[in-house]
């Protein structure tokens, strides 16, 4: 199960805001940043953050904003810019 955990400023002081989602996974909602972070977090130590669909996912949300295309193709996660 995802988890996205928002910090929100209240009158009281900072509260923790916790936002769970019912195993579905939706790029659109996480930040350019964020989502590049769950891309690196993926191979790492054997265990795998992102199941394939939702890396693909990542991956065409990053290249739809084109936010990272450098870092992406360097990973070899997106296909080298064709010269013409």
């Amino acid at each position: 199960m995802l988890q996205e955990v928002a910090q929100q400023q209240g009158t009281g002081g900072n509260k923790m805001k916790t936002k769970t989602t019912n195993n579905t996974f939706n790029a659109e909602d996480f930040s350019s940043r964020k989502l590049l972070d769950l891309v690196d977090e993926t191979p790492s130590k054997g265990r795998h953050a992102l199941g394939r669909d939702a890396l693909q996912a990542v991956i065409s949300e990053l290249a739809s904003r084109r936010h990272y295309l450098q870092e992406l193709r360097d990973r070899g996660l997106l296909a080298p810019r064709s010269s013409l």
